[in-house]
């Protein structure tokens, strides 16, 4: 089975009651055709680029799933029909990607981060304290190696 992602822009104005039922209708599209849901990442109504069917914003998810070639297929189907899909885009995931992001996943779940180190505590240091006529009297005192 392919791991396949599809990203869908809704009509913004629609009630989130119909947006859910948008998306609770994919995913029943995918499990009917044989495949398995993964993840549902809800975007949200974001600006569009430009405007589509004089829209300027849409809602905006994604969903990603196991299965086979014909899923995709169906899913086109389903937008088509549906007006209030403004646009979507279905792409397989290439198996070379797959086998590196989880090679990396793998490798990121073995490797043991370091406990950070303590932050360094500061040394108290002793404050000298001169009124200003003692600094003059120093500095008006002759050296010892002066002659006078």
């Amino acid at each position: 089975m392919a791991i396949y992602e599809t990203v869908v822009i809704l009509n913004s104005l629609l009630p989130p009651k119909e947006l859910d039922d948008i998306i609770e209708r994919t995913q029943q599209v995918i499990t009917e055709s044989g495949g398995k849901v993964r993840t549902v990442d809800k975007w949200g109504k974001r600006r569009l680029a430009y405007e589509i069917q004089k829209k300027q914003y849409g809602f905006y998810f994604a969903v990603e799933f196991e299965g086979v070639e014909n899923i995709p297929l169906a899913l086109q189907s389903e937008y088509n029909f549906n007006d209030n899909v403004l646009r979507y885009l279905t792409y397989a995931y290439d198996k070379h990607k797959l086998q590196a992001m989880s090679q990396k996943k793998k490798t990121m779940e073995t490797v043991d981060t370091p406990a950070p180190a303590p932050a360094p505590v500061a040394e108290p240091t002793e404050v000298v304290e001169e009124t200003v006529a003692e600094a003059l009297a120093k500095t008006d005192e002759p050296k010892e190696n002066e002659e006078a």
